[in-house]
């Protein structure tokens, strides 16, 4: 083989002309083939990118599905619970419908008008008569208040075959005249003034009175009400199943004066 021969894909190639050319057609082919390539692998890599979006997008379905699920799974455990708690209804069987006789009419009453109460109708305010003094006592009469109150000055205690007694001086409200009472002491009784921060104890006794047909013996406790325009208050104690208080009126109560009046105590 001489110098102007080359050697083309294993075999001798005797014109460099030739050679060249093939050279250059084989360099030509090479490129086409890796532009091709880089273009499909471009293109591969494009798809790879919109499927994973896509897997992405399914996985964000899927979770969003399954949470829905899980929501309604609870739903329907929470409404199995409730229909568990529930009660069973037996229907018991249904009864023979029986025809009653109809019911007898009521009486009638005698007179038209209801029967009278017992109870003695009282007004906000009363005039009471103090049994064994003859003289009447403007009366407040209030619900709010547990116990009676009745004025009394001169309060003074004092024993008696070993008891504690209370002496006292009432006051005719129209004459000013002074009554002196002496009464066993029934108990003590802690008033909250607002003149003084320490509570008072003051007598509590028995005292004998009538508003309207109404007599009894009532428990009033003793305190000066010199400054009050009504020097009798009656309270829950004495209105307690013997009065009914009607709260648009006042002096519901006629006055009953006694024909003789009693000794003085």
């Amino acid at each position: 083989m001489n110098k102007n021969t080359l050697l083309l894909a294993g075999r001798p190639v005797r014109n460099l002309t030739l050679a060249v050319m093939a050279v250059i057609s084989l360099s030509a082919c090479t490129q086409q083939k890796l532009a091709q390539t880089q273009t499909e692998l471009a293109g591969a890599r494009e798809c790879l990118v919109k499927q994973q979006e896509q897997n992405q997008v399914i996985a964000q379905q899927q979770a969003s599905l399954i949470e829905q699920l899980q929501k309604v799974q609870t739903q329907l455990s929470v409404q199995q619970t409730l229909l568990e708690e529930q009660p069973k209804v037996i229907h018991a069987p249904a009864q023979p419908k029986m025809d009653c006789p109809p019911p007898p009419p009521p009486e009638k009453f005698l007179s038209s008008q209801p029967p009278l109460s017992d109870k003695q109708i009282v007004g906000l305010r009363e005039q009471a008569l103090i049994a064994g003094l003859n003289f009447v006592m403007q009366a407040r009469i209030s619900t709010n208040v547990a116990n009676s109150v009745i004025d009394a000055r001169n309060i003074q205690m004092f024993e008696r075959n070993s008891e504690e007694w209370v002496r006292f001086t009432i006051y005719n409200p129209e004459t000013k005249e002074p009554h002196v009472l002496e009464r066993k002491r029934l108990r003590f009784q802690t008033v909250q003034t607002a003149t003084s921060t320490n509570p008072d104890r003051r007598p509590v006794v028995e005292i004998r009175f009538t508003i309207g047909k109404l007599s009894q013996r009532g428990e009033f406790v003793l305190a000066d009400r010199s400054d009050s325009e009504f020097p009798m208050l009656i309270g829950r104690n004495l209105l307690r199943d013997v009065m009914l208080v009607d709260v648009s009126g006042n002096y519901l109560a006629p006055l009953q004066r006694a024909e003789d009046a009693a000794p003085k105590n």
